[in-house]
């Protein structure tokens, strides 16, 4: 009787089982764990079929997910899935991504770890696609004059730099061989620059060519930057950062050579004054170039212990510029170039 018992049990279980409409009875196969930069092949035979995969993550740091190759059915339907993502130990949806076709989804997670993401097809699409996930670029330390080549490879990723700023110091960031494209749009990216230990934005600039942009830090330590590519912009360039020309110390009838080398770049000079007594400053061998503008310069003078402007002289060649100082003390000087001004110079205070 026993023996029965069992039996009448386990043909009720395998008629409960067959009754279960096939919707319910999603598959999900584990499709393994995503290396950034490496694409996996996915395939969809039969409608229901779902893939689990995993990721590593970092907290808040940009991640996306590129599809390719995509060749989905939907029985009459538009041929669709989704991408589902669970954070670490989590069963509950943190956020997801629709897909009709070839394009990519990205967003930085909360949290580091090992992340899940379910790939859903819609109804009863089916098909296969290929699916890359990648990372940020890795992180790279800016040094001041020195060229740091960049590639974007996948639709949605980002790259990282670090720079060692002074506070109230000019730094000047130079986009050269701009080699990017954007899938049909107009390709750029933004530089977005975070202060040293903040996740706020400090400022960005815009890029959709060689070009460059400068700022003042307003703190001293070591300065984030985040290259953002608009919409699906890809491609490649070389990122220079450059502090400004270090300071020197005029003195009388010594003729000091000063060479700007990058776009946005200053340089900084001191001297010795006593009040009421004028000085001159005489500009010799001008050989600027201003990339199709008028090539020119400043020459801003701080009174001694001040960061306000005192007064000026613009320079567009050779000549001079007379100043009468207030007060006796050390003074400062700074050379800022007109736009895209670069070139050489030789200074001498007289």
């Amino acid at each position: 009787m026993r023996r029965w018992g069992i039996v009448s049990c386990l043909i009720l279980i395998v008629a409960f089982a067959l009754s279960v409409p096939a919707a319910a009875q999603a598959l999900s196969v584990s499709g393994g764990h995503l290396s950034s930069g490496s694409p996996v092949n996915a395939n969809i035979s039969a409608a229901g079929e779902e893939i689990e995969y995993t990721f590593s993550a970092t907290a808040g740091e940009n991640v996306t997910f590129n599809v390719t190759n995509f060749n989905f059915t939907g029985n009459g339907s538009s041929p669709a899935f989704y991408l589902v993502f669970f954070e670490p130990g989590s069963s509950s949806q943190y956020t997801s991504c629709t897909f009709g076709g070839n394009t990519y989804c990205h967003f930085s997670p909360p949290q580091s770890g090992t992340w899940s993401v379910l790939l859903e097809p819609v109804g009863s699409s089916v098909g296969s696609l290929t699916l890359t996930f990648a990372s940020n670029v890795a992180t790279q330390s800016l040094e001041s004059g020195v060229a740091a080549p960049t590639t974007i490879k996948f639709e949605g990723q980002y790259a990282q730099y670090t720079f060692s700023a002074t506070a109230g110091k000019n730094v000047t960031f130079n986009v050269t061989n701009f080699n990017f494209t954007g899938n049909g749009s107009s390709p750029a990216f933004y530089l977005v620059f975070f202060e040293p230990g903040s996740n706020s934005q400090y400022t960005s600039c815009t890029f959709a060519g060689n070009s460059y942009c400068h700022f003042s830090p307003p703190q001293s330590g070591t300065w984030s930057v985040l290259l953002e590519p608009v919409g699906s912009s890809v491609g490649s360039l070389t990122l220079t950062s450059a502090n400004n020309v270090a300071s020197i110390t005029l003195g009388p009838r010594v003729a000091l050579a000063t060479t700007i080398k990058f776009e946005g770049q200053y340089a900084q000079y001191t001297f010795s004054a006593t009040a009421g007594n004028s000085v001159a400053f005489n500009v010799t061998d001008f050989k600027f170039s201003g990339n199709g503008s008028s090539p020119a310069f400043y020459l801003v003078f701080f009174e001694p212990g001040s960061n306000s402007q005192y007064t000026s002289c613009t320079f567009a060649g050779n000549g001079s510029c007379d100043l009468s100082p207030p007060q006796s003390g050390a003074w400062s000087i700074l050379l800022e170039p007109v736009g895209t001004s670069v070139g050489s110079l030789i200074i001498e205070m007289a």
